[in-house]
């Protein structure tokens, strides 16, 4: 006998009744929801990490093989050196929560035998066919499907609101419908009706591998553990983060063993650069400016410099990591971008010394960037009517500023 207790939570839009079972793990309650549920909707957040990401397509194959009907989806946009995972191009940027008219049939008496239709221009027939007597109209009922989906997989979301425009759009869905929140950060909302959220992991997809091999260990192929593993490998930087942990090492391994394509990774993500990168990053190294403290490094690129190596400022990001690995001791690396006659945009990497809150102070526009650049946090700042000097002139203010605060501390 399992012993179930009711905890009651309010939000703004609905009351909240979540069944605790006492007798079963955390884990188990997973498994017993994705095995009763048939259409499953797994959400990643808005801002995307690669870890987010993996896991998402590891979730979703494992899934398929209990032949389940998933929907992969966020309003981020995906690393473009992601898609080299299998089914990367599953991941969607909203799905259909249309609701569904559902027709009835009472069949205690007049048995069904057949359903049939015919479509034209401006009309749809459903022909009912029984085993005996014809079904009359008081045989029929109608009702709505009310929800698309039978239970939510979060993954790497701190709360639903961290899943932007997906979720301002959909809020009755997932105010109403049964989540499942695996995320491994401490400041999670734990709003799911079963929150896996462990703290001491590096990543979902070390959650996620343990998670799935103890489900059913079988289904997990090369493809599912190549995901899993990428999730892993993202988040530690190839295992050379600071707070790389002995358990992500063993995962890593156990996945490496059932046939996690290790090399395919480090391959796409660490050594492939586009002629074009390695040409803008050759710009930057020769505007290479830094201050006398040593505090800040930093150069400008003109629309000039993307002509010339056919480059773009989506580049910016994958330049900017090629400083920060190779500069050591810079509080601030950035790099300031012209994208106009009269705008810019400043990738300004801030160790993790100083809050986003102190960077705000002097940056309203502040958007933090996913990518995993160790030591720094990354912000993109988008200045659609600030010219390339006045950008320039911020960030030195900004630089100053900070460096005044830390003096002072």
């Amino acid at each position: 006998m399992i012993d179930w207790g009711l905890k009651i939570g309010y939000n703004n839009q609905s009351v909240v009744f979540t069944f605790l079972f006492m007798g079963l793990s955390v884990q188990e309650q997973i498994f017993d929801r994705l095995r009763k549920a048939n259409k499953i909707l797994i959400a990643l957040p808005q801002v995307l990490t690669a870890d987010a990401v993996a896991s998402g397509l590891a979730l979703k194959l494992f899934l398929h093989k209990l032949q389940k009907d998933v929907e992969l989806v966020s309003s981020g946009r995906a690393e473009q050196g992601l898609r080299f995972l299998p089914s990367s191009d599953s991941l969607k940027s909203d799905f259909s929560a249309g609701k569904s008219l559902v027709i009835k049939v009472n069949t205690s008496v007049k048995k069904l035998d057949e359903i049939s239709y015919q479509t034209s221009e401006n009309q749809a027939l459903i022909f009912l066919k029984s085993q005996g007597e014809v079904f009359e109209t008081s045989d029929l009922g109608f009702s709505t499907d009310k929800f698309p989906v039978d239970v939510i997989v979060t993954l790497d979301a701190v709360s639903l609101e961290s899943l932007g425009k997906l979720f301002e759009d959909h809020p009755d869905l997932f105010y109403e419908t049964p989540k499942i929140n695996i995320d491994h950060k401490a400041g999670n909302e734990l709003y799911g009706a079963v929150n896996l959220v462990d703290v001491t992991a590096t990543s979902v997809g070390e959650i996620l591998s343990g998670l799935l091999e103890e489900f059913e260990v079988s289904l997990l192929d090369e493809d599912i553990a190549t995901a899993l593993l990428t999730g892993i490998i993202t988040k530690t930087q190839s295992f050379q983060h600071v707070q790389t942990t002995p358990q992500a090492f063993l995962k890593a391994s156990r996945l490496v063993g059932l046939g996690g394509r290790q090399q395919d990774i480090i391959k796409n993500l660490y050594k492939t650069k586009t002629l074009s990168l390695l040409k803008l990053w050759g710009r930057c190294l020769a505007r290479l400016k830094t201050l006398d403290s040593g505090f800040l490094a930093y150069c400008v690129l003109t629309a000039g410099d993307f002509e010339k190596s056919q480059s773009t400022p989506d580049e910016g990001v994958a330049a900017l990591k090629e400083l920060v690995d190779n500069l050591s001791g810079y509080k601030l690396v950035a790099i300031v971008m012209e994208t106009g006659a009269n705008s810019s945009r400043i990738l300004l990497a801030v160790h993790l010394t100083f809050s986003s809150k102190d960077i705000s102070q002097y940056f309203n526009e502040a958007v933090v960037l996913p990518q995993n650049f160790g030591q720094y946090k990354i912000f993109d700042f988008i200045l659609a009517e600030e010219p390339v000097i006045k950008a320039e002139q911020r960030l030195l203010g900004a630089a100053q500023g900070l460096e005044n605060g830390l003096a002072g501390a």
